[in-house]
């Protein structure tokens, strides 16, 4: 039980499908505890006692991550894998890197950079839409915001705002420009999406919180083990 509490505070977003974990993990201890006490009728060593529990109890929390449903962002076994890739990547992760980002890199680049950071992060999508609205030429635009002022590469975009409408131009790789035409404001914080012309629009802010244990985990891992920028 104990060991579900801590997989529960490492994965929350479990939706509703969470409300099978402390029942399954009940019946998984109460059938892998009665394989122990069977074997355990023949006297055993200290040793091979503590490696029969070592071995079950291993096998029992990795059943209970398998069972662990998560609504968004992979499987459990998944973000574990995230999570250590992350830390063995932590020195090649750069400032430019944030709108691509995995969000177990995401963690390590807050850490990195934690002295240079924006107050945040807005990444627009752009998607292109086919007939039957398949993403055919995603784009992904960062804005950073920091001290009052917006800062985005000028060469990918440009934003005019009036009060009416905002204009954004994109320049794109092979020399073509598209210019959308909205009467949105585009940074509300109460806008998440839209479509338009044959174009979808994602709207994603990110003022680097971590909400997830194993977030908080790796964050205080990078602390004890390496250095942020200077």
């Amino acid at each position: 039980m104990i060991a579900e509490a801590i997989i529960l505070w490492l994965f929350p977003y479990t939706g509703l499908g969470g409300l099978i974990c402390w029942p399954l993990t009940i019946l998984i201890a109460m059938g892998l505890g009665l394989i122990i006490f069977k074997v355990t009728k023949r006297q055993l060593k200290i040793w091979q006692l503590s490696t029969l529990f070592l071995c079950v109890f291993s096998f029992q929390i990795f059943l209970q991550l398998m069972t662990t449903p998560q609504d968004f962002g992979g499987t459990t076994l998944y973000k574990i894998r995230d999570t250590f890739n992350a830390y063995v990547k932590y020195d090649s992760i750069n400032y430019s890197d944030f709108a691509n980002l995995t969000t177990g890199e995401r963690v390590a680049y807050i850490y990195k950079f934690k002295e240079e950071l924006p107050d945040k992060f807005i990444a627009l999508q752009i998607d292109s839409t086919g007939q039957n609205y398949e993403s055919l030429n995603p784009r992904t635009h960062l804005f950073e915001f920091k001290k009052g002022k917006i800062q985005y590469d000028s060469r990918q975009l440009k934003l005019i705002n009036n009060n009416t409408s905002t204009t954004i131009i994109e320049y794109l790789p092979n020399s073509d420009t598209i210019i959308h035409k909205t009467v949105r404001d585009i940074f509300s914080p109460q806008l998440m999406g839209w479509s338009e012309n044959g174009y979808n629009f994602f709207r994603k802010e990110d003022d680097f919180e971590m909400t997830t244990g194993i977030e908080k985990l790796l964050y205080g891992i990078l602390e004890r083990t390496r250095k942020p920028n200077r």
